[in-house]
């Protein structure tokens, strides 16, 4: 289930003083909940922490060893500085193996030219989907074939067939169908909106 590791240590005590030095240390200050457990303040290896964040993102599954002890959870959120985007705060979801979880995953369009033609192009209407399941089952997103609109006008949710997991979307919510619309026409209009000349350069030749 957890695939990436993060060293973590259990906060002692909490407040700003306490956080700031917690980052000069290299440690980012957060917490560590879940539904039937006490919400523990942990401090996080900001580096290890990064990486996560950049190659899996949020909903990153994780093991949390935490003073030498593992834990399996799940990043929720990452609180971030606005000048130099440095990590303020970060919150996992402890998970336990027979309690569900809700969460929210993406929805990526493959195999688009297998369907697309000249005059119809693909057309991804839903990004991602909220689900619920048992941590055994969590996935990271979820690949929509395309291709399926070579036989059919759209693709919905009730389309997906995903083991262990309950969406929580009607099954006629559409996610991705065809739109009907010449390719080398969209084309054509964005060549013409890239040769447009600004307004300013107009200005500036006047002036001159």
């Amino acid at each position: 289930m957890a695939t990436k590791k993060l060293t973590a240590k259990l906060r002692e005590e909490v407040g700003t003083g306490d956080s700031n030095q917690l980052r000069r240390e290299g440690y980012t200050p957060g917490v560590l909940y879940g539904r039937s457990k006490d919400t523990k303040n942990i401090a996080f290896n900001t580096k290890e922490l990064q990486k996560i964040v950049t190659d899996e993102g949020y909903g990153a599954l994780v093991t949390l060893d935490i003073d030498g002890k593992n834990t399996a959870a799940i990043l929720k959120d990452v609180q971030r500085e606005i000048v130099k985007d440095g990590f303020l705060h970060a919150d996992f979801q402890e998970l336990s193996e027979n309690e569900e979880i809700r969460l929210t995953i993406p929805l990526y369009l493959e195999n688009r030219e297998k369907a697309e033609t000249n005059d119809s192009i693909v057309q991804l209407q839903l990004s991602e989907i909220d689900i619920e399941c048992l941590p055994k089952y969590i996935v990271s997103y979820v690949n929509i074939d395309a291709a399926k609109l070579k036989d059919q006008p759209t693709i919905t949710i009730g389309d997906l067939d995903l083991e262990g997991i309950d969406i929580l979307h009607e099954d006629d919510e559409v996610i991705a169908s065809l739109t009907y619309a010449s390719k080398a026409q969209e084309e054509d209009d964005d060549d013409e909106e890239a040769t447009e000349t600004p307004i300013y350069e107009d200005e500036k030749s006047v002036l001159e």
